[in-house]
């Protein structure tokens, strides 16, 4: 294996991390994330704290659950601030998102069949691969090409890679 498809595997790699975050984001329940920061924002420091803490530090001492569970959606939702961000940079993500059918007779319509999403080009070059069933990204594949080297993943979170192959629309 030579330098250069060690980088595009580490580069593929890198991507899966990146969609891990981005679908994190949009799994992210924000109507309790802005729950718990506004519990958190409204809380009213009781009589006998240290007077060197803060509001959102004694909230935090006082109530370690809530603190724990804001701390790990915050951690999810990333700079999104709802769902709609979340999506959108899921969109902005990719830098082309194509279709092709399969072998169709004459005078029958095309359909839809496999998709690619173009995550980066050059050197080196990431896309996902799949196949669609009716429409819908059914099973997904992870490749990379570097300088006439190529190979693919298969060492990676199927389900949400999946997911984020499931925030595009293959349709007409």
């Amino acid at each position: 294996m030579t330098h250069e498809t060690d980088h595009a595997k580490d580069q593929a790699m890198a991507q899966c991390a990146s969609i891990r975050e981005m679908v994190a984001a949009l799994e992210c329940d924000y109507d309790r994330l802005d729950e718990l920061r506004n519990d958190r924002d409204c809380y009213v420091q009781t009589v006998d704290a240290p007077p060197d803490l803060d509001t959102p530090e004694q909230w935090a001492i006082d109530c370690p659950d809530d603190a724990a569970e804001l701390a790990e959606l915050e951690a999810s939702a990333g700079d999104c601030k709802d769902r709609d961000e979340a999506e959108q940079h899921i969109h902005e993500d990719a830098l082309s998102v194509e279709i092709r059918s399969s072998w169709t007779s004459l005078g029958e319509k095309l359909e839809a069949d496999e998709f690619r999403i173009v995550l980066c080009t050059g050197g080196p070059h990431v896309y996902l691969v799949g196949e669609l069933n009716q429409g819908e990204p059914d099973r997904v594949r992870v490749r990379y090409e570097d300088w006439g080297e190529s190979g693919e993943l298969f060492e990676f979170d199927h389900d949400t890679v999946l997911k984020y192959c499931q925030q595009f629309y293959f349709g007409e």
